[in-house]
């Protein structure tokens, strides 16, 4: 067997093809046979080079698969059905015993379950007992499912050959990136026993992501290659000199569907003005939530493709029928619901199925039947029809992609293109890294899968193409915010893209959304140019207005909501519009009610149920919501159980440690640069001359340093500098205690008890600890750790002899003070100036973007009608902390 390597698949392909087009005409008795995922493409490579396929056949694997089976007299053999496999999982996971999974009810884990057989059936996974429960669950349905099977029934097409001398004598070329899997290498090397086989790999021996997968194939390989940027640089950290070429265009969408509308009207002029046939063009999506919208669009304006379209069954007047009949069944079996269903007017396909189900034998009630025929029943209908000229769609990684064509790429947003691919399978990274030890065959690891999807990036982009165009939307229907991919950005770095350029010919509603417009529509073309002048921006209020408009006292809250952002400020607490009262429980309702009952009972014994009821009596929305609203009763029970949790860990910290309860609900107000603050901290301890806040919140919480110098989660150290104040104490420590309901996960007996330390870590204060040298803060917080603390966020390290963790020094916290002052008296004099633009914060990293952008859970979004062409949202900064308080390792 001969192995051929190189990155630039397009040159390796005619390399190849070239050399046995010659064989073939040199050697015409001869069978030449070439593999790969698209017949269709390869044949336009061989008919360079040749006019007819004599003795060259262009098949995929599957193919040359079937071929084989009637080759070897094999058609008895078959791949096991959707019901066969469903039944036989059902009874094992019903009637065997197992470590992690009890099934009273299997079906619904099945679905999951069948496709991970038929993946470890492929990877030839079979291994002994390794001490691992959930492994050793896994292979005892795999093994007991096996056994279930007959001789001519098989997981995989691959599996019909197992026993098989093969004794042929063909010559394949095989495209062997798509068969990485265990079984299907050792089917090749079989192969290789008889017939001349050469297997072309997208390889470079280096160890860059989309080289992982197939390191093990090609130690010994022979290289065919021609090296260019994109097969050296597209994937590299480090920033590549750009390139002039002028045939690559890029464009940026509002949506999705603007973004697809846009190439498909591209292509619609380009068809109608330059005289192109559709087959010239090639659409590559994403992932599957794009495949809809591409259907409508293209099927609106009657453009051929090559999508297959799908009917959905259930609407079907047989299908309706069944479920209706499965109602009022009584019957108790397989047997006996089928043939009671055969008795009904069903067409021909539903005939067949439930004749199949009738030799089926069991119980099983009609409802889980029901649940049964919707798995196993197929619930779509696709149709294709290949026309002599289309527009070629497909997904990325499905297939090869034609040669010169105008080539779009759609959706190169971050975790869409490249796609995001999470460690989330039953076997996880460390259970493979377990198997490979022990040389077992594993599946693929997370970065070897995310290896292959580079492999089809590298693929798509190295296919010769007449021009390029490449795009993403920037929101999606649903308004979160899309970014551009770090592909994007190297291929934007990689090469000179200039703009798509304006479409002229689209409906006119479609023709202004991109840009253009009519002369008879004066009013609309004077309302479009106002809004351009003013980029979507309110005009800025005058100074006396602004000053009249706005409260002399602020609240911390509100400076973090105009910090957010302005108009967002502006329209809460300028105009004091509120959105209307929901009849669920709002966030805010239900922390009022946690602080009262937190407040009552912390240092006195009360009954928290009592509380509750009085607190609700008292309030009357909160009463009519709950009173009315049968979800809502239930809500509040479950806060109520969960308080009992709640109040048990604070009391166990308040016992453990040394400060104790001075004020509850404590009102505080001082002057920041002459701007007047007022607020209410949860809580103040004290001991001796330290004071720490408090603060209870319904989900975890913590202070991010960097963020807080530019203005968020600054609420509760503006609190601590107006305490420290007012006590005339030190500050000790500011601390986040999450009241919701913890899940602890150990691996351990579940007959066994659970240490009550371990449960009570899950409950520790986010925050900080302010040290002042002496430790004394964080003894007297927690006198009991030896190590971690069980209470607040602080380590010891007995090596070096010092406490590490969320610590800030006294001077790290007079830095960290003077740097929000400042940047709060900048807001003011912004907010007091007449400032409310629609700036929003915002973040090119997605976990910094989700805390500080306002956009997502804001009421008012209809309101500013934020426009991504026009309103920019303003990015926070990453600052250099350890610099600017100091270099502590600690305040990071």
């Amino acid at each position: 067997m001969q192995i051929i390597t190189g990155l630039n698949q397009h040159y390796k392909r005619n390399h190849i093809i070239q050399k046995y087009v010659q064989k073939a005409n040199q050697h015409p008795f001869h069978q030449y046979i070439y593999i790969c995922d698209n017949p269709h493409v390869i044949e336009q490579y061989f008919f360079q080079y040749t006019h007819c396929l004599v003795n060259i056949q262009i098949m995929t694997w599957k193919q040359y698969l079937k071929q084989l089976q009637v080759q070897y007299h094999l058609t008895k053999h078959h791949l096991v059905s959707s019901i066969e496999a469903t039944y036989h999982l059902r009874r094992i996971l019903k009637e065997e015993s197992f470590h992690c999974f009890d099934m009273g009810h299997p079906l619904p884990f099945i679905k999951e379950l069948f496709p991970l057989i038929k993946d470890y059936e492929r990877y030839q996974i079979n291994y002994p007992t390794i001490n691992h429960e959930k492994i050793d669950d896994f292979m005892h349905i795999y093994h007991s499912f096996l056994q279930s099977l007959d001789n001519e029934t098989h997981l995989t097409i691959e599996s019909i050959f197992n026993h098989v001398n093969f004794t042929h004598h063909d010559t394949l070329i095989i495209e062997a990136d798509s068969l990485y899997m265990t079984q299907s290498q050792k089917l090749i090397e079989r192969l290789s026993k008889t017939c001349e086989v050469i297997c072309l790999y997208t390889y470079q021996d280096d160890e860059r992501l989309f080289n992982l997968p197939y390191q093990s194939f090609c130690q010994d390989s022979h290289i065919i290659d021609q090296p260019n940027i994109l097969t050296d640089h597209l994937f590299d950290y480090e920033p590549v000199p750009q390139q002039d070429n002028h045939h690559m265009y890029t464009f940026v969408a509002g949506t999705p569907y603007q973004e697809i509308q846009r190439v498909v009207y591209t292509i619609y002029q380009k068809v109608v003005d330059e005289k192109k046939h559709f087959r010239d063009f090639t659409i590559i999506y994403p992932q599957q939530s794009y495949r809809d919208d591409l259907l409508y669009v293209l099927d609106s304006l009657h453009i051929p493709h090559s999508l297959p379209h799908q009917k959905q069954r259930q609407y079907e007047h047989s299908y309706q029928c069944i479920l209706q009949q499965l109602q009022q069944s009584s019957s108790s079996c397989f047997h006996d619901i089928a043939m009671e269903l055969l008795t009904l007017n069903l067409d021909a396909d539903y005939i067949h199925y439930f004749n199949e189900i009738s030799e089926l034998k069991g119980h099983i009630t009609p409802e889980e039947f029901k649940e049964f025929f919707q798995m196993t029943f197929p619930q779509t209908i696709q149709s294709s029809e290949k026309k002599q000229d289309e527009v070629h769609v497909c997904m990325i990684g499905e297939e090869s992609y034609f040669p010169q064509t105008h080539l779009f790429i759609l959706g190169m947003n971050e975790t869409i293109l490249p796609q995001s691919i999470k460690d989330t399978a039953l076997l996880l990274d460390e259970d493979i890294e377990l198997l490979r030890k022990q040389q077992m065959s594993s599946p693929l690891t997370t970065s070897e899968l995310l290896g292959i999807h580079q492999n089809h990036i590298l693929k798509l982009l190295s296919t010769p193409y007449d021009t390029l165009t490449i795009s993403y939307p920037m929101t999606s229907l649903t308004g979160e915010t899309l970014l551009p991919s770090s592909l994007y950005k190297q291929l934007t770095n990689m090469f000179t893209f200039q703009k798509l350029p304006a479409l002229e010919f689209l409906p006119i509603e479609d023709f202004y959304v991109q840009g253009g417009q009519s002369s008879d529509k004066y009013i609309l073309n004077k309302h479009i140019a106002q809004y351009q002048a003013t980029k979507n921006q309110p005009v800025q209020l005058p100074i006396d207005l602004a000053q009249n408009l706005y409260s002399s006292y602020l609240s911390v809250s509100q400076i973090e909501t105009y910090n957010k952002c302005p108009f967002l400020y502006f329209i809460q607490y300028g105009l004091g519009v509120f959105p209307p009262q929901e009849q669920k429980l709002m966030p805010n309702e239900l922390g009022s009610l946690i602080h009262y009952v937190l407040s009552m009972t912390i240092d006195q014994e009360k009954d928290i149920n009592h509380l509750v009821d009085q607190y609700i009596h008292d309030h009357d929305i909160l009463q009519q919501k709950i009173s009315q609203q049968p979800l809502n009763q239930f809500f509040i029970e479950q806060l109520t159980d969960d308080l009992h949790m709640t109040l048990k860990v604070l009391k166990y910290f308040l016992k453990t440690g040394h400060f104790q309860v001075e004020y509850k609900e404590k009102k505080v107000q001082d002057q920041i640069h002459d701007i007047a603050f007022k607020g209410f901290v949860d809580r103040i301890d004290t001991y001796d001359h330290y004071v720490s806040i408090i603060d209870y919140k319904s989900s975890a919480k913590n202070i991010d340093l960097n963020l807080a110098m530019q203005g968020f989660q600054i609420q509760m150290l503006i609190y601590l500098d107006m305490v420290t104040k007012m006590t005339q104490k030190d500050p000790g420590a500011v601390l986040y205690f999450n009241t919701k309901k913890r899940i602890l996960s150990v691996q351990q007996n579940m007959n066994k008890p659970i240490e009550e330390d371990e449960w009570m870590k899950q409950y520790r204060y986010g925050g900080y600890v302010i040290d002042d040298g002496s430790h004394q803060s964080l003894l007297n917080l927690d006198p009991t750790f030896d190590k971690r603390s069980s209470l607040i966020p602080v380590t010891y390290v007995k090596s070096k002899d010092e406490y590490k963790g969320q610590i800030l020094t006294i001077e790290q916290l007079h830095i960290l003070f003077d740097k929000i002052s400042e940047h709060i008296y900048e807001l003011y004099q912004h907010m007091m100036e007449g400032h409310i633009e629609i700036a929003p914060k915002g973040s090119d990293q997605k976990a910094t973007h989700t805390l500080v952008n306002p956009c997502f859970y804001c009421p008012y979004h209809s309101v500013c009608s934020f426009d991504v062409f026009y309103n920019d949202y303003q990015l926070v900064e990453f600052l250099d902390v350890d610099s600017i308080l100091g270099g502590e390792e600690d305040a990071i």
